[in-house]
């Protein structure tokens, strides 16, 4: 009975520490976009973007799934990327970057630059609002071809 109950409390403690964790850094969770809130500038919404940012340690692991509309197919990226909010480069994956730099501006924004080859090709402005419900993020990039792209996507937290 007595190992029962240390268990209960010892899952407890566990449980708060986990919550905890997560109240802290707001970003965390999965965020899916609102394609008819969003501003695409320069390029056609895709057919679904979700973002999951999870604690990994003292870092922040992002994944990325969109899903895009082709010529009668349509085809679904993952990005993924593991960085501190250090403003740090840290290297991404199945992106047109090579990597990315975070860093928390304030409590309720984070700023992310790409860089290709070292020189900076994108800044991304993540702004949290509604309670920590809502996540917009404003990019504005050049590709390493020279054409520039602009974007502004709200993201609804799951």
């Amino acid at each position: 009975m007595i190992c029962r109950g240390l268990l209960l409390i010892a899952a407890a403690l566990v449980l708060a520490v986990a919550l905890g964790a997560q109240a802290s850094e707001p970003l965390l969770g999965v965020w899916n976009v609102d394609v008819f809130k969003s501003e695409y500038l320069t390029s056609q919404p895709p057919v679904r973007r979700v973002i999951n940012f999870e604690a990994r340690g003292d870092s922040l692991h992002f994944t990325q799934e969109t899903t895009n509309q082709g010529f009668n197919i349509s085809e679904t990226v993952k990005v993924e990327f593991t960085a501190k909010l250090d403003g740090k480069d840290y290297p991404i994956m199945n992106s047109g970057l090579d990597t990315v730099a975070l860093k928390k501006v304030d409590a309720t924004t984070y700023q992310r630059i790409g860089k290709i080859k070292g020189m900076q090709t994108e800044m991304a402005t993540m702004k949290l609002s509604n309670r920590n419900r809502t996540l917009t993020i404003s990019t504005k990039g050049t590709t390493d071809a020279g054409a520039t792209y602009e974007r502004t996507e709200v993201f609804n937290k799951q």
